[in-house]
């Protein structure tokens, strides 16, 4: 849950400030880069006007909502055209603008200097392969898509769509609840091989609790034990804890919905990637008799967050990946799903009759994923083919439930993806019984409703939250009720352990389990069908209590991410995220935003 950190994003970013600076107050600075990228040469006059737009921090995640979007998609288009120009025509090297970034990531404070090193040295050879080989590439790839919070001008760049079958989703039968099965979801676990009890939590780095961070200021910013809700990740007896909580109930499927990799953004490898993957999985396998079903986060890759396309050169393919979730993931299936892993790391099982499985690789359309400059036409043919899979099981009168990371509706996904994949999910609306995601580290739902019909609820989707505070939330995982003839989704548990309770008895005691909430009894309504879930949003907007209570769940109680409670504003804010499937279409959040106010 990391932006990528590269080269063109920091020097558009330093840009934006919370004091809205126009375009007009940046011409010394515009004039000082240009100097700089030329020469390569650093005056006083230079330095001083760079030191005077010091933004710690400026690229993590949150930051988008303080900053200045006129100015940000200017200096964006500005300094990217200016940079493809310099590499195109002058044949600027490759260490000369890895230097220069290092040098401006460092001097504005956005990282520390070896954070800024290691992220520049990952992420710069996708930038440099996407000039070197995209055809009249021009600003409009980078900023309307890496800036699609800011609705830079996309120009001609990211529009395409599928073919996707006519006619309506058939009827199903209703659930009767009479029996069910359950299933286990777990997310976002970013197993930590360095967490370091005891070390630094306010470290100033994307991710603390790390050996090599110095000592705490104070034992108040020490590092817990199980872990920390101040960037801290899972060391690995959190994580063996967690299995053996979740084996405590009679489980049926387990779904992982990604993220195994630490934030640990800076330094990753194929090899130390590869080594916490197959750990995780190897102890999946030990762990559970039961079909495990995973899919790919965002971290999991190298660099994190990018997914090359299909026949880019070896050094840069993702190949390693795919073929070693192609083992693993088999294995824990129980079936062998190599033949669409490999082409793009989703796959399609029936564990049941009558019952599929659909994992999809939605990082693609993750707009820290730098290949989306050069090719962002349904990567990997994946939405076609999940449109032509659920075809094939609406035809054969199958359920299907859909695992996916990234979240649809959010500024980081991409817009045009997040349409068609809204178009596939309406067509076979009632084909799919359960949809499951993760990444946000939230406990959060949404809900899709009919473009033709806009107050009626199509789909339903649930986020898995994590095992990871990361940050300011306790871990935690649920338990889904699912009907046995329909494979609808009857109910969830979600459990959880306070984590300040648990630091404080350290080692000496495991932490207390217990179950935070029953969605059917907390919200009153049947079940988790579309219809019921909508029922909960009407019940929200006239009681907004109910609101607290989902604002509380969503951080699973921790401690610090509810101490400030949640007011006017951020209750409307949870409103909006709930009814926002397609980022930008803002229709169903102002129907309810109308409701609220009434």
């Amino acid at each position: 849950m990391a932006s990528t950190f590269s080269f063109l994003f920091f020097v558009t970013m330093i840009f934006a400030t919370n004091c809205k600076v126009t375009i007009e107050d940046l011409e010394p600075l515009e004039t000082g880069l240009r100097e700089y990228f030329q020469t390569s040469q650093t005056t006083d006059e230079f330095l001083e006007t760079l030191h005077s737009y010091e933004f710690p921090f400026l690229l993590r995640d949150g930051m988008e909502q303080v900053y200045d979007s006129a100015t940000v998609c200017y200096m964006c288009s500005l300094v990217v055209d200016f940079v493809i120009n310099q590499r195109k025509n002058a044949g600027v090297s490759r260490e000369t603008i890895l230097d220069e970034a290092t040098f401006l990531c460092t001097e504005l404070k956005m990282e520390s200097e070896r954070v800024c090193k290691g992220e520049m040295e990952l992420n710069i050879d996708i930038f440099l392969y996407t000039i070197d080989n995209y055809p009249n590439f021009t600003s409009n790839r980078v900023c309307g898509g890496f800036l699609q919070a800011h609705n830079c001008d996309t120009g001609d760049a990211f529009e395409w769509t599928i073919n996707i079958p006519s006619g309506n989703s058939p009827d199903r039968p209703k659930p009767s609840g009479t029996d069910s099965f359950t299933i286990l979801q777990l997310s976002d676990i970013h197993y930590d091989p360095k967490y370091t009890p005891n070390g630094n939590a306010v470290c100033g780095e994307p991710i603390c609790c790390q050996p090599d961070q110095g000592d705490p200021s104070s034992p108040e910013n020490a590092c817990g034990y199980w872990t920390d809700y101040r960037l801290g990740d899972s060391p690995w007896y959190l994580v063996e804890e967690t299995i053996r909580q979740t084996k405590t109930q009679q489980i049926d499927y387990v779904y992982y919905t990604g993220d195994i990799i630490a934030h640990r953004i800076w330094e990753t490898s194929i090899e130390s990637n590869t080594d916490a993957i197959s750990k995780l999985y190897s102890f999946f396998k030990d762990s559970y008799n039961v079909p495990v079903y995973p899919i790919f986060g965002n971290h999991e890759s190298h660099p994190h967050n990018v997914w090359p396309y299909d026949n880019v050169d070896d050094k840069l393919s993702m190949k390693w990946l795919f073929e070693l979730a192609a083992k693993h993931w088999s294995d824990l299936i129980g079936e062998d799903v190599s033949e669409t892993v490999l082409k793009g790391g989703y796959y399609t099982v029936s564990p049941r009759p009558g019952f599929r499985i659909i994992g999809i690789n939605s990082n693609v359309a993750y707009t820290d994923n730098w290949w989306l400059m050069y090719d962002d036409f349904d990567p990997y043919g994946q939405l076609q083919w999940l449109s032509d899979t659920l075809k094939k099981a609406e035809d054969n009168n199958e359920s299907v439930h859909i695992l996916t990371h990234v979240p649809t509706g959010t500024y980081y996904s991409l817009k045009v993806w997040n349409r068609e994949y809204s178009k596939i999910l309406e067509r076979f609306a009632n084909t799919i019984t359960g949809h499951f995601n993760g990444h946000t580290h939230r406990d959060e739902f949404a809900v899709y409703y009919n473009s033709s019909n806009p107050t009626q609820a199509i789909g339903a989707v649930f986020n898995g939250a994590s095992v990871t505070p990361y940050y300011l939330a306790n871990p935690s995982f649920k338990y889904y009720q699912v009907d046995e003839t329909t494979f609808d989704l009857l109910n969830y548990e979600e459990w959880t352990f306070n984590l300040t309770l648990a630091n404080s008895y350290g080692s000496l005691k495991l932490p207390e389990w217990y179950k935070l909430y029953n969605f059917v009894e907390a919200y009153g309504v049947n079940s988790l069908l579309p219809s019921e879930v909508d029922k909960v949003l009407y019940k929200m907007v006239q009681d907004h209590s109910i609101l607290d209570d989902y604002f509380k769940f969503k951080y699973r109680n921790g401690d610090p991410g509810i101490k400030n409670g949640c007011d006017d504003s951020c209750k409307k804010t949870l409103l909006c995220n709930i009814v926002t499937t397609v980022y930008g279409e803002n229709e169903q959040c102002e129907r309810f935003m109308d409701l609220y106010d009434q």
